[in-house]
């Protein structure tokens, strides 16, 4: 009796621990700076089971418009993904005292979101802006989790023959973002012009520079 149960016993630890292998992790932490001022940070979780990728972000900065208005800016969001097409969302934005929730997921088939003014139907396989993904950039239209506008973009794409560094530049209608991936196709730098509040920068902290502080 003791022989079967421990048998049973090591094969759920093993049963377990096989589900365990199975996903992978990568964690993306960036300090953010607003022209060249750091204010604050950004952490993106991506978790990779085979079937879906599950990935949390969280973002807390503070800082100065025109010398005046100071903005508290805090947002959250998790986002379900399977064969690089989002399947829900959820979002939580607080500017000051503003606070902004949004919400998505596929309904038959269509994805629908959440917001206060009802629901907006956009259609199959829809995309957020996945950064740590380059290879799911590539759509015609994006969507911002924060604000739910669904916004039609364009991708271009260039490689550093020597250091093998690859840099990515996804138009806007009104601005651009660029990207830099290194030669492992890992995500590393995010630059932005914004209107009046200057250019947003996110420069990846390494995990060994994380355990020294």
């Amino acid at each position: 009796m003791f022989r079967l149960v421990l048998g049973l016993l090591l094969a759920i630890m093993i049963y377990e621990g096989a589900d365990a292998e199975e996903i992978n992790t990568e964690v993306f932490r960036f300090k953010v700076l607003l022209d060249d001022r750091e204010v604050g940070q950004h952490i993106f979780t991506v978790e990779d089971n085979g079937d879906q990728v599950a990935v949390t972000s969280e973002a807390s900065m503070d800082f100065t418009v025109l010398l005046v208005k100071k903005v508290e800016y805090r947002h959250q969001a998790s986002e379900i993904w399977q064969n690089g097409c989002l399947l829900e969302f959820k979002s939580s934005t607080q500017r000051n005292n503003k606070s902004v929730h949004m919400s998505g997921k596929t309904v038959d088939g269509t994805f629908v979101i959440n917001h206060e003014e009802g629901e907006t139907s956009l259609g199959t396989c829809i995309k957020s802006f996945p950064y740590w993904r380059p290879k799911w950039l590539e759509s015609e239209f994006l969507l911002n989790v924060e604000t739910g506008k669904y916004t039609s973009v364009s991708l271009q794409s260039k490689t550093d023959p020597l250091t093998q560094t690859t840099y990515k530049t996804i138009g806007l209608p009104k601005t651009e973002i660029r990207l830099e991936y290194d030669k492992a196709g890992d995500w590393q730098r995010l630059e932005s012009d914004l209107k009046i509040v200057g250019t947003l920068r996110y420069q990846r902290i390494s995990d060994t520079f994380e355990e020294q502080l």
